[in-house]
């Protein structure tokens, strides 16, 4: 049943970032920040990881990405256009992009695949605690978490990259300010409303009322056909040089213009996954695991290692296959050495969403860095082991303190 309600908010989710791009929002919004506001470029860059973590709360994190990519591409036409020379701008800005981006997805108990699997694991196998994965309960720890790792990652990428070393000048956007506006914008908008507060109230009703599931995911469902429906056959918009209205997307409109590069990077990390679950590489991976955490420690140490090792390995392996790997090995291990599986559980449901070094990590990175020109691997690269090293502390320690509470352990 969730998964069928997933596929239904992949395909609002995706036709509402087309929506959006159709009805020029982006260059609304780039219009806004620099056109008229004249933000630096740190402040942008601070926008920019909460914008995308933010809507990744509600929609998956790779529409997140198509959504925005428009905005990235027009922001950095502009930097690029300015009288100052733009420099590590377009890493910065695939970057905070992709950061947000996986951040985002720790929110909710919905908002990525790999919480549902966490619920769905430890229901099967009745892990003490797993009563407390709740879509409220979780809201309660994992806001705070996300709000403090949007500005980790912000100060990181500031830190590093320095960005007010960019004195830019006179910047030119490459459009004019009528040029910002459609005629629909206004109708985007809602619509864009409409798809975030029904997404979080069946999620909602799916996750706390599972005797309606059946109930939710039909719901769901209808409400899907009508928004397609809507956007497809529904005349709302006069044509140019036309009286007559014609509905706000075309068919036309979900192929044009999407990433291909970016594409091309998710496209090898699923075949690598394919390779590595064809050749039970996951399975070598959970042994290894096991002869290497040593015993006799805190459970601190013990979690960060969990953190540490789950974040790193999801650089190259599948981030679902690595979680799964985790899981076979904490449940043997808390059993001998007597901490909360399910605070494990959590801390490596976390941390395989914190991805943040390779292109091929996830399809995030791949369309990010693919969708962005210019952007820097080996920064990407740098960058992204400070990040993984900094979320898998912070995670850590956010478990250990706050969760713990929260679950009353």
């Amino acid at each position: 049943m969730a998964t069928a309600q997933l596929i239904c908010f992949f395909i609002s989710g995706f036709l509402i970032s087309r929506l959006v791009i159709k009805t020029l929002l982006p260059q609304r919004m780039v219009y806004a920040l620099i056109g008229k506001k004249h933000l630096s470029v740190s402040r942008v860059i601070l926008y920019l990881v909460a914008l995308s973590a933010g809507l990744s709360f509600f929609i998956p994190n790779a529409i997140t990405v198509l959504t925005l990519l428009p905005v990235l591409e027009l922001l950095r036409r502009t930097y690029a256009d300015a009288e100052a020379p733009a420099g590590s701008i377009p890493t910065m800005l695939a970057l905070s992009t992709i950061y947000g981006a996986n951040i985002g997805g720790m929110g909710s108990i919905t908002a990525t695949p790999a919480n549902g699997i966490l619920v769905s694991y430890a229901e099967l196998y009745s892990v003490p605690g797993e009563k407390f994965l709740t879509f409220a309960a979780w809201l309660v720890w994992g806001i705070p978490l996300v709000c403090i790792l949007v500005v980790i990652a912000w100060l990181v990428l500031v830190a590093i990259f320095r960005p007010w070393r960019y004195q830019l000048g006179k910047t030119r956007l490459p459009f004019s300010e009528a040029e910002v506006l459609h005629p629909q914008q206004k109708t985007a908008i809602a619509v864009t409303a409409f798809f975030f507060i029904s997404s979080l109230i069946l999620s909602l009703l799916l996750m706390e009322y599972p005797q309606w599931a059946l109930q939710t995911v039909v719901a769901t469902v209808i409400i899907t056909l009508l928004m397609v429906g809507m956007l497809f056959l529904y005349p709302m918009v006069s044509a140019e040089g036309n009286a007559n209205k014609v509905p706000l997307l075309q068919i036309a409109d979900c192929y044009n213009d999407l990433p291909t590069r970016g594409f091309f990077f998710v496209g090898i990390a699923v075949v690598l996954a394919g390779i590595l679950y064809f050749f039970n590489i996951d399975d070598l991976f959970a042994e290894w695991i096991k002869r290497w955490l040593p015993t006799g420690i805190s459970f601190f140490t013990l979690f960060l290692l969990l953190a540490l090792l789950t974040s790193f390995s999801t650089e190259v392996l599948s981030n679902t296959a690595v979680q799964i790997s985790m899981f076979l090995i904490v449940l043997p291990f808390a059993e001998s050495m007597g901490f909360p599986a399910i605070l494990a559980l959590v801390i490596v449901t976390l941390s395989s969403t914190c991805a943040f070094m390779s292109p091929i990590a996830t399809g995030v990175n791949g369309l990010a860095f693919g969708g962005v020109k210019d952007v820097s691997f080996t920064k990407m690269l740098l960058v992204g082991m400070v990040m993984n090293t900094l979320g898998a502390i912070v995670i850590t320690i956010w478990a250990t303190q706050v969760i713990a509470r929260v679950f009353g352990l």
